[in-house]
Formats: C-alpha cells, structure tokens, sequence
C-alpha cells in the first residue's frame, strides 16, 4: 500500500511545519482503521492507537478540540484522510491518519448515516480499550471524490 506510505509521508511534512510554527505535535501511527456501521458492533470510524501514544493523546485532548481538518486522497478504491486535530489549548495539534475501502459495505452504511446525522464518530482506542471519542461534525470531508 504504497498510498498508506505517502500519507504517513504527508503527515510527518504537515507535523515538521507546525512545528516550524511553535506547535507541540502528536503524529499518530494506527495499527488498523474500522468502518463500523452497527451491524455487529459500536458505530463510528474506529482507530487503533499504539499503547505507547495513548497517555500523549489522552493528554494532547484532556482540554478538548478547537478544530480540525482532514486531508484527504482516494488512491485507487481506497479513501487515506490525514486528521489534523487543533486542541483547545491551542498549542497542540494531533495528525490521524485513518482510510477506508469504497468497496467496504460498512464504511458506505457509516458514511451515509453520518451525513443524515451530520456527524461522524471518530473512535481513538487501544487493544485494551481505553478510548477517546470525538463527534466530526463535518463527515463530507471524509467522503470519496465524486466521480
């Protein structure tokens, strides 16, 4: 997956001119993104957080979130998002990269109920699952390229 390569290309760039800005940065590094749309389990775009960046994150959100903006490409039938969260304390910005198949029924029933509810969950969790859950209030942003 030579796309996933080039987003985690793209996010180390992003983070290095943040932090050219004075910007504390937490670039995070997802053991595996899920689509889940109900059916068998929770609702939301799902991320898997190493161990090891999950005390840094918890800490980087403790205050909340200013904003953000997503990033985003669709290599073949694959849609790579970079997440670039700005945190309520306005020094701190956390990168997510996340991507989902267009073929993959859930990410489409995720999607579609996202933009009838006008937001989409992200679910930033470890294998133990501690979690941190954020409402994106704009789930269009996540959406493939028309074509």
């Amino acid at each position: 997956m030579d796309w996933w390569d080039l987003l985690l290309e793209e996010m180390s760039a992003e983070a290095a001119a943040y932090q050219a800005d004075g910007w504390e940065t937490l670039a995070l590094h997802p053991g595996d993104v899920t689509a889940r749309d109900g059916s068998v389990e929770e609702f939301g775009l799902d991320v898997l957080v190493p161990d090891n960046e999950f005390a840094a994150l918890t800490a980087a959100l403790s205050d909340g979130i200013d904003g953000y903006e997503v990033l985003r490409s669709t290599p073949g039938t694959y849609v790579a998002a970079l997440l670039v969260i700005e945190t309520s304390d306005r020094g701190r910005v956390v990168f997510v990269p996340v991507y989902y198949s267009r073929n993959d029924e859930a990410a489409t029933r995720l999607l579609r109920a996202a933009f009838e509810a006008d937001e989409l969950t992200l679910i930033l969790r470890t294998l133990t699952d501690d979690r941190i859950e954020l409402t994106l209030d704009r789930p269009e942003l996540l959406a493939p390229d028309e074509e």
